[in-house]
């Protein structure tokens, strides 16, 4: 029985064994260790970046060791270091990866910290490299490229603004297309929007809008209900909730409405990351 038991065991080990062997041997992604962004033949040349253009460049796969589907995305810099730089914000699975002119002139004029559009009549040195990734893996998957300059770049004046919403109620007329009162971000990207306004007496019902021309989306209100809601300040303020599905029909449709207010000037934020707003009575 002793010896039938030993047998037993050493089947189960070398059952395991050879498991643990063909699991070992299954194709898998390999973390890559090299991949070429190709300089282009127009690199010591003078690159005109115009406004509906584009800019294309080419690279070779990096050595995934399986075939698979990376996602490319160029950054930019003034040293060949990359100590500072710019993320280029597009995005293509295409090797010959043809961008698009507006987001690398942002990120031309962002890298040089230019505010006016003379600053962008010079051409400068750019040095150039791509960001190769796998879509949903560890990050172990990601590599850089070697880096590429280019002499001679000269790219159209192209800033990112801060986004706006729109107060859209009883002080802009309840016009849906009015741009009169607009709310704007505090830092480009940060969805939290700020903006100072005199309300008259009687006229303390309105709600906010991202994008202008339709009642039925893009709507921020006190509620989802296309009805007022009533609101009252504590101390010279305001605090709640608000309700912001750009994606669903007649949601956020609710106005705040004080029928108290006497009038004057309100300090409004609204917080589109954590969906609140803060009325402030000045």
């Amino acid at each position: 029985m002793k010896k039938i038991s030993i047998l037993a065991a050493l089947l189960v080990m070398l059952t395991m064994t050879f498991t643990s062997c063909k699991e070992d041997t299954q194709p898998r992604l390999e973390y890559p260790t090299e991949f070429v962004l190709n300089r282009p033949a127009y690199a010591d040349q003078l690159i005109l970046v115009e406004q509906n253009g584009f800019i294309r460049f080419t690279c070779s796969q990096a050595n995934y060791g399986l075939a698979t589907t990376p996602t490319y995305q160029l950054q930019v810099s003034k040293t060949e270091d990359f100590a500072e730089y710019q993320t280029v914000d597009y995005t293509t699975t295409k090797a010959d990866m043809v961008i698009p002119a507006e987001p690398f002139a942002m990120a031309v004029c962002s890298l040089y910290e230019w505010t006016e559009a003379s600053q962008a009549e010079q051409s400068v040195p750019v040095w150039v490299r791509c960001i190769s990734s796998v879509p949903n893996a560890s990050d172990k998957y990601t590599i850089a490229s070697n880096a590429v300059k280019l002499e001679q770049v000269k790219v159209y004046f192209a800033v990112k603004l801060p986004a706006a919403i729109y107060l859209i109620g009883q002080p802009s007329g309840w016009d849906i297309n009015s741009t009169a009162m607009p709310l704007y971000e505090t830092e480009i990207g940060s969805k939290v929007y700020k903006g100072t306004y005199t309300i008259e007496a009687g006229q303390f019902q309105f709600r906010f809008y991202d994008e202008l021309g339709d009642w039925d989306y893009y709507s921020i209100g006190a509620q989802d209900t296309d009805s007022p809601v009533g609101i009252s300040f504590t101390d010279g303020e305001y605090a709640g909730e608000c309700c912001y599905d750009p994606t669903t029909k007649s949601a956020g449709k609710g106005s705040w409405e004080c029928t108290t207010w006497e009038g004057g000037d309100v300090e409004m934020t609204v917080n589109l990351q954590n969906k609140t707003v803060v009325f402030r009575a000045l």
